[in-house]
């Protein structure tokens, strides 16, 4: 039978993760989104003795995080905008730029009617806040990972949500579509990069979601290059993108379309991350 509390447990993770580069709060942050408790409901239960399977399984937990595992892959859950999305290794944990991201989207996007495209969609997260923000709107998640798409699916039912999922190589399966939006967080890191990447990013997160060829640029390229005939003629494109993209992403889109209007916008940290584009040539042609 354990006799820890919960206080004693996390004073035992915090000596177990001392010296390590892990984030002192992850501790915490697993036993919140184990039973959906707050930093209050927290400090309520600090007396209480840990359940014995419970303490078995924060053990495990503590030796996951030792081994550079996100928390958030350990506990199955992460916070987005509010809500909390189930997340695994077949997608990316959401993050705070992909937030600022859809800050400025529905910033943008008031009350209008709007088809939307959520282009690689993940775990959903960007496309199901759009939805639960802007209930008006009409949005299609994609993604050419269908393991990803079954994490969207779960995360749709868990918002009682019953958004359109296409399993798509870009606009593959998306052939004869035209949205108002497409807003995307795809691939856009360099496969020489990895020497400037957390070794639990590299160890655990989708390889599939993070690279692309082309020093970055490769998915952008394709984008760039196809995404007119998919757009209606006001339609726009908001995009996250790599912090140091911000010169030679304006320049492969003036490469790809002349006409094409691009404004680059930096996060919180003055990172350039986001993109918003319009004018494409040739928008709501055929």
């Amino acid at each position: 039978m354990n006799n820890q509390t919960y206080f004693a447990a996390q004073r035992w993770a915090k000596e177990q993760l001392s010296g390590h580069p892990i984030d002192p709060g992850s501790p915490q942050f697993l036993l919140k989104e184990r039973h959906g408790w707050d930093d209050t409901h927290l400090l309520v239960h600090n007396r209480e003795l840990m359940p014995s399977d419970e303490w078995q399984w924060f053990q495990g937990a503590i030796k996951r995080l030792l081994n550079e595992e996100p928390a958030q892959y350990i506990v199955g859950s992460a916070p987005f905008y509010g809500r909390t999305f189930m997340v695994n290794h077949d997608v990316l944990i959401p993050e705070a730029e992909t937030a600022e991201l859809v800050d400025w989207v529905l910033k943008e996007n008031t009350s209008t009617p709007l088809k939307v495209l959520d282009l690689g969609t993940g775990s959903g997260v960007i496309g199901i806040t759009l939805a639960l923000e802007r209930p008006q709107w009409n949005v299609t998640l994609s993604d050419v990972s269908p393991a990803a798409l079954m994490v969207a699916q779960k995360n749709m039912q868990r918002f009682n949500l019953n958004l359109r999922l296409v399993q798509s190589d870009l606009f593959a399966n998306l052939t004869n579509e035209k949205y108002d939006l497409i807003v995307t967080n795809p691939p856009y890191i360099s496969h020489d990069a990895t020497a400037l990447m957390d070794r639990s990013v590299l160890k655990y997160e989708p390889e599939l979601a993070l690279f692309a060829d082309e020093n970055g640029l490769g998915f952008y390229h394709r984008l760039f290059s196809t995404i007119a005939s998919h757009l209606t003629l006001q339609g726009q494109l908001f995009g996250e993108t790599g912090f140091d993209q911000e010169q030679v992403i304006q320049e492969l889109l003036h490469r790809v379309d002349r006409t094409a209007h691009i404004e680059p916008r930096h996060d919180v940290a003055g990172k350039m991350r986001m993109i918003h584009v319009w004018d494409f040539s040739n928008v709501g042609g055929n």
